[in-house]
């Protein structure tokens, strides 16, 4: 089987939107840098309760306006997103201050805690008939439609096993290890949840065993997701160990695996099933690497503004619900609580 050709960009070129960025901060930052230096969107303004972090960011990216209020930006007639970047569980109330001053939404993940509290804001945008998803940027880079057409091809045969790693020691990133910020289960277990909902669907069942920190937020896990079908997903989610992140998905007939780190811009590898397997590899030849990939969601959000969408057709409303249930599912088991 041969690698197909990826959909790195929308067909038609994107209409150019004038964006507002929510909160300054480490990747509000590079979500701005990548849109600048690689994008068609038109980033102009940024809001902070601090006018001070508000003038600093944009004189770093050269935008227009700073605010010293949310409110402020969100009133303004020359916004037409806004990129919502602060702690996890102050996400939605920007979001529905945004939304009931008429724009669009693109959140950062994860969308918030609570599985119940997203699906109101969700629903809340579609009342209003505006643009709202998660950013879950990896959705939009190049190799997701490679992955999306290898895995419904015959050659492939359907999905049957997943195993998904995302262990990288974070200790230093105190921001992680504090109630309403952090959850490495939020914050970094929400890529391989995403893959496996992206691969298999909704689950069945969900076993987890991980380990609790002092403070009630979880070090990391190893999670079972089992699906009506009989296809199985592990997850080893960890902000303590290190260890390759990467994927592999198990077909009937073929093995795919994404290669470290597997949700930013990276190299694919096809391969039979055999002991000393024989394997072909795609890498993705487009010039963003890392996180400058995050702009690829901001084109396709724009796509899907002019289409007069509500959610994201490859990244919808009802698996971003799905997604947070699952990590509500895991905290259950552990027995821990990210929320204040």
């Amino acid at each position: 089987m041969d690698f197909p050709t990826p959909t790195p960009l929308p067909l038609q070129p994107a209409p150019i939107l004038t964006w507002g960025i929510a909160a300054p901060g480490e990747i509000a930052s590079m979500f701005t840098a990548a849109v600048n230096t690689y994008g068609t969107q038109k980033i102009t303004a940024v809001a902070s309760r601090s006018m001070e972090r508000a003038e600093s960011f944009a004189k770093a990216h050269s935008l227009e306006n700073a605010f010293g209020s949310y409110d402020d930006m969100f009133a303004s007639d020359t916004i037409d997103v806004v990129y919502i970047s602060n702690h996890i569980d102050g996400h939605l109330d920007l979001a529905d201050a945004a939304l009931h001053a008429g724009k669009h939404v693109l959140v950062e993940k994860p969308l918030h805690y609570s599985s119940t509290r997203s699906r109101q804001s969700l629903e809340l945008a579609r009342d209003k008939g505006l643009m709202m998803t998660e950013a879950m940027w990896s959705r939009y880079l190049p190799q997701a439609s490679v992955i999306t057409q290898i895995l419904g091809s015959e050659e492939f045969g359907r999905p049957e096993h997943m195993i998904a790693s995302f262990a990288v020691d974070n200790r230093a990133i105190s921001r992680l290890w504090e109630k309403g910020t952090g959850g490495i289960t939020y914050d970094m277990g929400i890529y391989p949840i995403a893959l496996a909902y992206q691969v298999f669907g909704k689950p069945s069942s969900i076993k987890a065993l991980g380990k609790v920190t002092a403070n009630g937020l979880d070090e990391g896990s190893l999670v079972q997701l089992d699906y009506d079908s009989g296809a199985v997903a592990t997850l080893m989610i960890s902000g303590v160990a290190s260890f390759p992140c990467q994927a592999t998905i198990s077909g009937e007939k073929m093995a795919l695996t994404l290669d470290h780190p597997f949700f930013v811009p990276t190299t694919l590898r096809l391969s039979d099933k055999e002991l000393y397997q024989t394997e072909k590899s795609w890498a993705d030849g487009m010039p963003a690497r890392g996180h400058s990939g995050l702009h690829y969601q901001a084109e396709w959000f724009a796509t899907y503004v002019e289409q007069g969408l509500k959610e994201s057709p490859v990244h919808t409303h009802e698996e971003i619900v799905t997604n947070l249930e699952v990590a509500e599912e895991i905290y259950r088991q552990l027995g821990a609580s990210p929320a204040l």
